[in-house]
């Protein structure tokens, strides 16, 4: 069993807490600014005000650094639902996703998460964000199950790909704003179909 750290280890990890938010919104400034290929970890120490060494001791790499900064707006952020409905906790994450999607820092970021012009390490550090991304909905998808909402064969998962892409294109190649109206409808549309009641077989 692992042992559970000494208060002085606590405090330090306290105090490493804004070191670390510091860090991360930096390299998120500074990625907005020059990009991936010209980012340097010295930039990024000298933005956070901190001696480079800190940051090579917890991000060893640039990669590691810029996926733990794209983590911070994205995946650590996320809140699983439990409203007690699919219905309910799509709505939710459909607010969730429409609230990151439309903030600045995650608009910075789609050069480096869907452009073209991306390398093998961009690539490795938006694949590790997709997957991380999709299995956030799990509790939801196992809460569902348990209720028997989901009919037998469904996948899942992608109400949850078709909820996020929906949403990304209607803001990102749209530049349509979202309210609260087109999310209840884009939930209703993937719970029950586009289908009259008396149409479906």
């Amino acid at each position: 069993m692992k042992e559970k750290p000494s208060p002085t280890e606590r405090r330090a990890l306290v105090r490493g807490e804004p070191v670390v938010r510091g860090v991360l919104a930096a390299a998120l400034e500074v990625l907005a600014e020059v990009g991936y290929e010209a980012l340097r970890i010295e930039d990024v120490a000298a933005r956070a005000r901190v001696n480079k060494t800190t940051v090579y001791r917890r991000w060893p790499t640039k990669q590691d650094l810029v996926r733990a900064a794209v983590r911070s707006i994205t995946v650590d952020r996320a809140i699983t639902p439990n409203t007690g409905s699919l219905r309910g906790d799509l709505l939710l994450i459909a607010r969730q996703i429409a609230a990151q999607a439309s903030s600045p820092e995650v608009q910075g970021l789609r050069r480096l998460l869907f452009g073209e012009d991306r390398d093998a390490e961009t690539v490795a550090i938006a694949q590790s964000l997709r997957e991380s991304m999709e299995a956030l909905p799990r509790p939801v998808i196992e809460a569902a199950e348990a209720r028997g909402e989901l009919a037998p064969g469904i996948d899942a998962n992608l109400i949850f790909r078709s909820l996020a892409a929906t949403i990304h294109h209607r803001l990102g190649m749209e530049r349509r704003p979202i309210d609260e109206g087109f999310l209840a409808q884009l939930v209703e549309l993937l719970l029950t179909g586009a289908l009259a009641p008396d149409k479906r077989t």
